[in-house]
């Protein structure tokens, strides 16, 4: 998943591309922007969008400065339910209404959660801002909220990078507090103390990162000892070198927080992201035409299908009733010829001289050669065979009855009838050899 994170602050805009996939990442590039009278925060935002290559998901994180905070306790285990009764729980504690307010919460551990809050007018501002510009943000948030998403840090440990700090208990942000760029060093240091007066109990460990990391690390007279955040061994050939880590560390954190579903997001209500339900829904009905489609060809082939068997089915009949009528031209039309026909091949082909019946009717068929034209009725009858025919002349006939010598041991030959075309109809009946059968 890509991640577009742009770090909004008082004086300056930061971008970084990073590819989250599992447990690795990788930098896509990062760019920063002056905010001053002349490159305000719409044309910086239209700089960024002419930038943006692909889809990635955009996250803006705002001055910390802007959200408020507060650690309550509520029976609570769903995440989704604690940000919907936090209004109605913190009504009254709050300086403003809430329906101005944009609330989330991430969990503190022990039953506590931190409750975040800001302007609804703050939240909607830089959204209309980059909405216009052609990036509108998924997200929007905060870079300490996704400090505990920062490499190489401890569970318990206070984490600061000039602008804020952020206190962390078993890997979970308990506090936050911002900085004004007067003097950081001396409000980090007046915080920790108060912190600790008020009986807090505070890590052993202060890490700083940033760009004012020196500067905080070398002050000497904190109530904690101060580490600069290293950078990991695995992160070197993303970042290349420390300058790149200390600057775009935090940026790094909130893609990973974001990747996690971590990374509180104040896009809420009113003010929650819609594009993406749109694009879905688009897809979603783009699909649902395309299976419609595919449904209705379907039907149309397995009728064209059917139509065709029919078809089929329709010519096979007619087919097989003209062979009936040629097979049994006497006969009344059949119930099921096709039946009636397998039935009289059945008796021939069923009977213990079914062989030699085929026998005869093939010889019968080689023997009336040219001169007769037609042989339409043969019946077998123990040794006893009845022929009935069309002849082209009483000679054809007698031509016929010697070539049946070879099958029969006695021919009898019937009526002849002559027509007056000079063809002629015949029946005769002989005797069938013995080697015939």
């Amino acid at each position: 998943m890509e991640y577009l994170i742009i770090d909004i602050t008082e004086h300056q805009v930061t971008a970084a591309r990073f590819e989250i996939s599992g447990r690795s990442a990788a930098l896509g590039g990062a760019a920063s922007f002056p905010l001053d009278n002349e490159n305000d925060l719409a044309a910086v935002a239209a700089k960024i969008a002419e930038g943006i290559s692909g889809s990635p998901r955009v996250v803006i994180c705002l001055p910390p400065a802007l959200f408020a905070q507060r650690v309550v306790e509520l029976p609570l285990t769903d995440l989704r339910k604690v940000r919907e009764v936090l209004p109605a729980h913190l009504q009254g504690e709050i300086a403003l209404p809430a329906e101005e307010v944009v609330f989330d919460a991430l969990p503190a551990g022990d039953g506590t959660y931190l409750a975040l809050w800001a302007k609804r007018s703050e939240i909607a501002h830089p959204v209309d801002v980059f909405r216009e510009a052609g990036c509108e943000p998924q997200i929007v948030s905060s870079a300490p909220f996704a400090w505990p998403s920062l490499p190489g840090i401890l569970l318990d440990c206070a984490v600061s990078d000039g602008s804020a700090l952020a206190i962390i208990a078993e890997g979970r942000l308990s506090f936050v507090r911002s900085f004004d760029a007067a003097d950081p060093y001396k409000q980090l240091r007046a915080t920790l103390s108060a912190l600790e007066m008020a009986g807090t109990r505070l890590p052993q460990q202060l890490i700083v990162f940033g760009e004012q990391a020196e500067s905080l690390a070398g002050g000497g007279d904190l109530p904690l000892e101060a580490e600069l955040l290293q950078l990991p061994d695995d992160l070197v050939l993303m970042f290349r070198n420390e300058d790149t880590f200390q600057q775009l560390a935090g940026l790094h954190a909130v893609a990973r927080a974001c990747h996690a579903g971590s990374l509180p997001d104040f896009r809420r209500g009113d003010l929650a992201w819609s594009t993406g339900d749109a694009r879905l829904r688009k897809k979603l009905i783009v699909t649902a035409i395309l299976a419609t489609l595919v449904v209705l060809l379907l039907f149309v082939s397995k009728g064209l299908q059917y139509r065709s068997a029919r078809a089929d089915i329709a010519s096979l009949n007619v087919s097989i009733s003209s062979i009936y009528r040629e097979i049994f031209p006497t006969r009344t039309k059949a119930v099921d010829e096709l039946s009636e026909v397998k039935g009289e091949i059945r008796k021939l082909s069923g009977s213990e001289n079914s062989s030699s019946v085929l026998d005869v009717l093939r010889q019968l068929a080689e023997a009336k050669g040219t001169t007769i034209n037609g042989l339409f009725e043969a019946e077998v009858e123990g040794r006893t065979l009845r022929v009935k025919g069309d002849a082209r002349s009483a000679q054809s006939v007698n031509e016929f009855k010697s070539a049946l010598s070879g099958l029969m041991t006695r021919v009898d030959v019937g009526e002849i009838k002559s027509r007056p075309d000079g063809t002629a109809s015949f029946s005769l009946s002989g005797t069938l050899k013995e080697s015939a059968r």
